[in-house]
């Protein structure tokens, strides 16, 4: 529509649309403020809702723990011998520990002389294997083939699987099924027992059983060579086509660049790098693979674990590889043991993660001639591990480890003695003391909080802002305005105060515990309702009578927060109280949204809000059809002013020329 600004008859045309409309728009602006209240009230319920939810999870992961609410903490007569920590079911109880004969220790062993030739110098265990084949005492022999990763599976109830390349280094194949490194056979053999995979030259791997089927099966194995494919791409117009290729493997050898139409190319190599350089002529123009060899050896160590079965660590490594990367490979490995090189002495060491004793011979057995010719690693030269031996309560016993459980005590010996030390189990009741302090502590916030709105007098002489009210005002005085118009939307709110009186009603009645115990009310373990009604219901706590209570009767304290009958008068008050809370943060979230209930139509302050967009929506249409009636007046009242002014003007010329 096209507007005119009052030239005919000199009036504001637009400020007086303005105004006339912003008179029309007072009932939307009316409908507009309520509907932030409406969302500031949803938001003042929400914010209760996740502090009901936070203290609900409070009461959950404190108050019905019995490993915090009945913790016990343990007391040593000489805690530089022996230390010990209890579990909540042990009760208070004591152990006398009369003697410590020996301790556990760890097998080890090393390298019987420096693995570095005399004269050699210092060597890093960052150095390759070939850098340091050269200086090892005694060098390795490398085998030369390609080094091959497959993961495969086996087709339900069948026990056999096939590896993709052939033939294949007998003795050099790791097979992992889960991760569990299998024990491999090859030759002939008259039965496979749980474990063991045979292996033979054609890459046929079979099981023990079909048990292991649709499990994740992973070889690496050494072929006659290894490979890398490359996609060939078509360079884009005016581009020089692609001349360097990484195979990604260093020290590689004897390599052949191969296409798929079988024509061999001839390629420049870097041998150590792995990078392959082709002139531009001789670049490959199709898909194309390059074959490769390296050398490799193999090493391995086998363990016993806890229950008598043999741990195997099998590894491939290529003279590639850093020392560093082959002592992490045994060190990552599910073998459990730890093996490092003092570069002072050149001699290696490896040691068992665990300590005790596993096995009647060698705790590790070493195999591959990496460990045991250059590294110079002899199960005869090991120093075998101990248990730990000593006498509690008068009875001669052994444990692996240092640290162990005995009924339900902890204990962790430091060194040997032959003296008495006792340990006395009881219960922590300055632990159990704070929890409760934190429980009650943090129930008069939420009380505080809750009574503070219900009691928030409402501010009617502040209204939400419209946009063109905030506009006018600097941004703290708009911040200012909102909290003091904001108060008091939830001043008496009887779902609120129905809720919390509910809450109060569960803390208050007495718990039939279902046993002896005198403690079936909170304040006969000290807690009581304030005697100031300006608290409105808030928690005091008689630490001296709850910590008497908690050392007399630290299980009837548990049963009274967390006793779990049919009933409500036969459920602890924490059981209690979490039922209210859940039942309060439910009938919230109708009512305001939240977990749930996450779209309008699904909570009643959701469907006023949804109602009162449809009203903004419906309102705003009428308003833009009056300023459009509105426009339309004037601009006809412009026209007509327009005309007669024209008309005068012709009138006038017509006098004034006949003059």
């Amino acid at each position: 529509m096209m507007r005119l600004s009052g030239m005919a008859t000199g009036m504001d045309i637009d400020q007086i649309v303005k105004d006339l409309m912003r008179a029309e728009r007072l009932p939307l602006d009316k409908i507009v403020k309520n509907q932030n209240k409406l969302e500031w009230k949803m938001e003042d319920y929400r914010e209760i809702n996740l502090k009901l939810r936070s203290f609900s999870d409070s009461i959950f992961d404190n108050l019905m723990r019995s490993s915090v609410m009945k913790k016990r903490t343990v007391q040593s007569s000489n805690s530089s011998l022996v230390t010990a920590t209890a579990s909540s079911n042990i009760g208070n109880t004591s152990f006398t520990m009369s003697k410590v004969e020996q301790l556990a220790t760890s097998a080890t062993n090393s390298s019987s002389s420096s693995v570095i030739r005399a004269g050699e110098g210092t060597k890093s265990s960052t150095s390759t294997l070939k850098q340091l084949n050269d200086s090892f005492d005694v060098a390795l022999n490398w085998e030369t083939g390609g080094i091959r990763s497959e993961r495969l599976s086996l087709e339900s109830g069948s026990n056999e699987t096939q590896l993709k390349e052939t033939p294949i280094d007998l003795n050099a194949v790791v097979v992992k099924v889960n991760g569990k490194t299998m024990d491999v056979v090859t030759g002939t053999y008259d039965k496979l027992e749980n474990g063991q995979v045979h292996v033979d030259n054609t890459g046929k791997l079979t099981f023990a059983d079909s048990s292991i089927a649709n499990t994740t099966i992973d070889v690496t194995y050494a072929a006659t060579h290894a490979e890398k494919s490359f996609k060939y791409t078509t360079p884009a117009e005016g581009a020089k086509p692609k001349l360097s290729y990484s195979v990604g493997v260093r020290n590689i050898e004897q390599v052949v660049v191969r296409g798929e139409s079988g024509t061999t190319y001839t390629a420049q190599v870097n041998n150590e790098t792995g990078q392959l350089t082709f002139s531009e002529d001789g670049a490959p123009q199709e898909n194309f693979t390059v074959e490769y060899t390296q050398k490799y050896t193999t090493a391995g160590v086998d363990t016993v674990n806890a229950n008598g079965d043999t741990v195997h660590g099998r590894f491939i490594f290529t003279d590639s590889q850093s020392l560093d990367t082959v002592m992490k490979s045994f060190n990552d490995s599910n073998v459990g043991v730890n093996m490092f090189w003092d570069d002072h002495s050149g001699r290696i060491s490896v040691t068992r993660k665990e300590t005790g004793v596993y096995s009647d011979g060698a705790e590790m057995t070493f195999t591959g001639a990496l460990l045991t010719n250059t590294f110079k690693l002899d199960q005869n030269n090991e120093k075998e591990g101990t248990n730990a031996k000593f006498t509690v309560n008068g009875l001669e016993t052994e444990r692996r480890t240092n640290s162990f459980t005995i009924s339900g005590m902890n204990v962790t010996l430091k060194d040997t003695f032959d003296q008495e030390v006792v340990l006395n189990a009881s219960t922590d009741v300055d632990s159990v003391v704070d929890t409760i302090k934190k429980f009650v502590d943090q129930y008069n916030e939420l009380l505080d909080h809750v009574n503070g709105k219900l009691t928030e007098s409402r501010k009617r002489d502040y209204e939400p802002l419209t946009q063109e009210e905030r506009d006018g005002l600097s941004e703290k005085e708009a911040e200012r305005w909102d909290e003091q118009a904001r108060a008091g939307h939830l001043r008496n709110d009887p779902l609120l105060r129905g809720s919390f009186d509910q809450m109060r009603q569960g803390l208050y009645s007495t718990v039939n515990t279902g046993t002896d115990s005198e403690f079936t009310h909170l304040s006969a373990i000290g807690i009581t309702t304030s005697s100031d009604y300006m608290s409105r219901g808030k928690l005091e706590i008689n630490e001296d009578k709850l910590r008497a209570a908690i050392e007399k009767d630290p299980d009837g304290v548990f049963d009274l927060f967390n006793a779990d009958g049919e009933t409500p008068g036969e459920q602890g008050i924490a059981r209690r109280l979490r039922t209210s809370i859940s039942n309060t943060v439910e009938s919230i979230s109708q009512r305001a949204g939240g977990a749930g209930y996450a779209q309008n139509h699904q909570f009643t302050i959701g469907r006023e809000l949804n109602d009162i967009e449809k009203r903004i929506s419906t309102f705003e249409m009428r308003l833009e059809q009056k300023e459009k009636r509105y426009w339309a007046q004037f601009n006809a009242m412009e026209a007509a002013v327009q005309r007669a002014n024209n008309q005068g003007d012709m009138l006038m010329a017509q006098l004034m020329g006949n003059g």
